[in-house]
């Protein structure tokens, strides 16, 4: 019996809800400690770090600083795997969205929406992971959606989660190139404010992504 191909409106909830942290994900990564900037860099945090580019890059989860490494580099003892549910799922959609582009949309802004203003921290995080995941295949559709989302994500950037910090710079760095299209008034000088106490935030992940 042949398998049954899952069609677009079926495969993105389950790649969006592969893209929320796991309970484990999270103590793993010490999500709940929001400030180490005290805490002295560990050697495996300064070595230098050889990289190949990936479809999806993000900013946090215990990996190298584009969340690629070297296939012969046998160091492997991050937290979490470089190649998680979480990122094969947003590289997934990243594939998606660059084959079917805009009309993945009506498929994903309604899940979406929910996400991104989730009172739940775990959940909007998710949800600003994803949006930075279509960025590249379905700009053209987001426009519209752009005056809305940027000044949201530009809040964001002040959220009490250190996680939901670090991934609001990256999916910010996504749409960077229609941010400084626009008058500079507008969403540029409240982006780069942000971004400047980021780079002093009390915790290391969050300076990392937001020298990026």
């Amino acid at each position: 019996m042949p398998m049954r191909s899952l069609s677009p409106n079926r495969l993105i909830p389950i790649l969006v809800n592969g893209m929320k942290y796991s309970e484990i994900d999270i103590i793993l990564l010490k999500g709940d400690v929001e400030e180490d900037e005290a805490v002295p860099d560990s050697e495996q945090d300064i070595k230098p770090r050889f990289h190949k580019s990936r479809t999806v890059t993000l900013p946090h989860e215990a990996e190298r600083p584009d969340g690629s490494e070297d296939a012969e580099d046998d160091d492997d003892d991050d937290a979490l795997s470089d190649w998680n549910l979480r990122k094969c799922s947003a590289a997934a959609l990243d594939v998606l969205a660059n084959v079917f582009r805009e009309e993945l949309l009506p498929h994903l802004l309604p899940l979406l929406k929910g996400l991104l203003f989730h009172p739940e921290w775990v959940v909007k995080e998710s949800g600003i992971l994803v949006l930075g995941a279509i960025a590249e295949g379905c700009m053209q559709g987001m426009v519209p959606y752009l005056p809305e989302l940027i000044p949201h994500l530009i809040q964001c950037l002040a959220d009490k989660k250190a996680l939901v910090r670090s991934i609001a710079c990256w999916t910010l760095s996504r749409y960077a190139h229609w941010v400084v299209s626009q008058p500079p008034d507008m969403h540029l000088k409240p982006l780069m404010t942000e971004l400047l106490k980021r780079i002093l935030d009390g915790n290391k992940r969050v300076q990392e992504a937001a020298c990026r």
